[in-house]
């Protein structure tokens, strides 16, 4: 039987064989899975790296079985507007392409594939590769950037806030209660001409909460006179029994509200 002889060249490519294997196997080992990193709640915070107006946000939700919940505001007609969340979307990652299809709340088919740029357990920024609405495609060369929601604050916002505008030259200079309840319905309280408290009749008040954005939804806006029914969305932080909201508005101006935790609504007259 013949012995093969171990040269140190023959030796030395071994050694540099698993060497490299190695290295390419720690390489692999240590680059991120885009499709798990995918996986949760994003808030869309920026396009091309500017702020959003805060009525302009969505947010989405990647599900572990291929499924998406996207949340947006809907301009239903001329006179009525809502935030609508619908879990009717589908999804597939290959490489650094999300593609998601499926149909909104008014039953308009959407085909989407976005480039992913970066991504990490916080943010996440992307590019438009294909958008195409009922079969028409909609160029759009802006650059989203998404943070992920992780904190859950509804049992802090649930109940009853006592407060108002503190925007400079507001005219909301009254104050108001908002009492909201666990099945995400809400009551709203104002005062008339009198200073008489009114629990709005025709509210139909709903309202969601997405880390610290909480979207309203509303009908027959008092403050402007306009009929039919609205969203408005605002960025919140609550410390102990005290909560602040902020909106940027699409005039660049943030509007602001200042409340306190209370016991009850007010006494109605």
């Amino acid at each position: 039987m013949k012995t093969r002889k171990i040269t140190a060249n023959s030796l030395l490519c071994v050694t540099l064989s698993l060497v490299l294997s190695l290295f390419t196997s720690c390489e692999n080992d240590n680059e991120p899975d885009t499709a798990k990193l995918l996986i949760g709640k994003w808030e869309n915070t920026e396009v091309n790296h500017l702020p959003v107006v805060t009525d302009s946000k969505f947010v989405m939700e990647l599900k572990s079985d291929k499924h998406e919940l996207y949340a947006n505001g809907f301009q239903l007609d001329e006179n009525n507007k809502s935030w609508e969340e619908n879990n009717s979307y589908t999804y597939s990652v290959s490489n650094n392409i999300l593609t998601i299809d499926g149909k909104n709340v008014l039953g308009t088919l959407f085909h989407m594939e976005f480039k992913i740029l970066t991504i990490n357990q916080s943010v996440w920024t992307y590019s438009v590769q294909s958008f195409r609405i009922d079969g028409v495609s909609y160029p759009d060369s802006n650059i989203y950037t998404c943070k992920r929601v992780t904190k859950d604050y509804s049992n802090q916002f649930t109940g009853i806030w006592y407060g108002r505008c503190t925007s400079a030259g507001t005219t909301d200079t009254k104050y108001h209660y908002w009492e909201y309840l666990n099945d995400g319905t809400y009551n709203y309280y104002y005062q008339d001409e009198s200073n008489k408290w009114i629990k709005k009749s025709d509210n139909e008040g709903r309202y969601f909460l997405y880390g610290n954005l909480f979207v309203s939804n509303y009908s027959n806006d008092l403050l402007s006179g306009g009929t039919g029914h609205a969203y408005e969305c605002w960025n919140f932080s609550i410390s102990g029994n005290t909560m602040t909201w902020s909106g940027l508005r699409e005039n660049n101006k943030t509007v602001t509200y200042e409340m306190e935790k209370v016991s009850a609504p007010p006494v109605l007259e």
